[in-house]
């Protein structure tokens, strides 16, 4: 086993940090993180940080993934693990408008629950530091959740603005764009109908009367 080492991603708002070692079984110049010890996820300014191992990291691209395609067709894409172990899922807080990411040691167990409030920003960084991961081929090469094609039972029936403007494959970072739009746009249920507004009553109108002839000089 080779000596230890250490993958950091990083965005704005978002430090994912891997720490492992390279089972040698690789003839690259670049040692390759294949064995996990530790990973740890942070959102900068939020004193929670979440850990685990390999199974943890797993759980987190599927959760991310789920719940960013979610958002993207507008119906509740989940999925199911046979490993009840490092549960994570995420939630919409409509009220707030902002995201609710949950981890616990096990599904069934909320006693020492963990809980982060995220932004939509702050969602997108989290992708986007999960998404430069998944792309680097020198770490956990093992990893192969990326996100596909929503299946029919996922989708509406009408094809949204959104599915309308995207690929039907999407990464992760072009799933949080995506999300992102989604919050942007207004509900088409208050979006108002130009030919519906109310037209103006001619029975109304106040006529002017002509005004009198000047006099003769």
């Amino acid at each position: 086993m080779s000596n230890p080492m250490e993958r950091q991603y990083l965005s704005p708002n978002c430090i994912l940090s891997l720490q492992g070692f390279s089972d040698g079984n690789n003839s690259s110049d670049v040692p390759i993180l294949s064995i996990l010890s530790q990973a740890q996820c942070q959102i900068i300014g939020n004193p929670v940080i979440l850990s685990g191992g390999l199974t943890f990291i797993q759980h987190l691209i599927k959760a991310v993934s789920a719940y960013s395609q979610t958002l993207l067709s507008g119906l509740n894409h989940t999925w199911e693990s046979s490993d009840d172990t490092d549960y994570i899922v995420l939630q919409k807080i409509p009220e707030k408008n902002r995201h609710l990411l949950t981890w616990q040691e096990k599904k069934a167990q909320t006693k020492n629950q963990l809980q982060i409030e995220l932004t939509t920003v702050q969602l997108f960084d989290l992708l986007e530091t999960i998404d430069q991961l998944y792309v680097d081929k020198y770490t956990l090469p093992q990893l192969e959740d990326n996100p596909q094609p929503l299946s029919r039972r996922y989708r509406q029936g009408e094809i949204s603005i959104i599915e309308q403007s995207t690929p039907i494959t999407l990464g992760f970072a072009g799933l949080a764009l995506a999300a992102i739009a989604l919050f942007i746009l207004p509900n088409p249920n208050t979006i108002k109908d130009p030919n519906q507004e109310p037209k103006p009553n001619i029975n109304n109108t106040q006529t002017i009367p002509p005004s009198p002839p000047l006099p003769d000089k």
